[in-house]
């Protein structure tokens, strides 16, 4: 399961901070190592404190009814700043992630091929062929991250989980 985001660290909260936030915080599965089961992987989604992403931080909050771990963070409110910065320090038992990506995105090889195979089995009246260029970015909606594909002029949005999870199903 590939992660592609930034552990939280003091620094680069204190860089967020610089306008106040609000952070909703939820169980991240793609942020634990296969090797340890004893750590809780956290990603914290940051939307900036304005009326509009109050809204859309509210809605992730509903999206994450089942979750255990969803927290609505307002970095204004003096008990939830030190509980972030705290969050920040990686206290023991947590990996605490945020949704900034450390670099440019580019699908990886192995990728790569995963999204070809479910481009021609799930989008065959695509009439892709792997030969063709097909522009791919990553993209994140609440918590979710999501692979846009476009191809001569066709788009769509598929969820990272279907294709990682297809491609495991599929044989060559």
């Amino acid at each position: 399961m590939y992660n592609p985001y930034t552990i939280l660290t003091p620094t680069i909260l204190a860089a967020m901070l610089k306008q106040p936030m609000y952070f909703v915080r939820q169980h991240y599965p793609r942020g634990i190592p296969h090797e340890d089961g004893k750590v809780v992987s956290l990603l914290l989604t940051h939307y900036i404190l304005h009326e509009t992403d109050k809204e859309r931080a509210d809605r992730h909050m509903r999206l994450l009814m089942k979750d255990p771990y969803r927290f609505l963070y307002d970095s204004t409110d003096s008990e939830h700043f030190e509980k972030l910065k705290i969050a920040a320090t990686q206290p023991h038992g947590y990996r605490i992630y945020v949704n900034l990506l450390p670099k440019k995105w580019k699908a990886g090889d192995g990728l790569k091929i995963k999204i070809s195979r479910y481009v021609r089995e799930k989008l065959p009246w695509w009439n892709y062929s792997p030969a063709d260029k097909l522009n791919v970015t990553l993209k994140e909606r609440y918590g979710e991250l999501f692979i846009a594909l476009l191809w001569r002029g066709q788009q769509t949005e598929v969820l990272l989980d279907d294709i990682e999870n297809f491609s495991l199903c599929v044989t060559t």
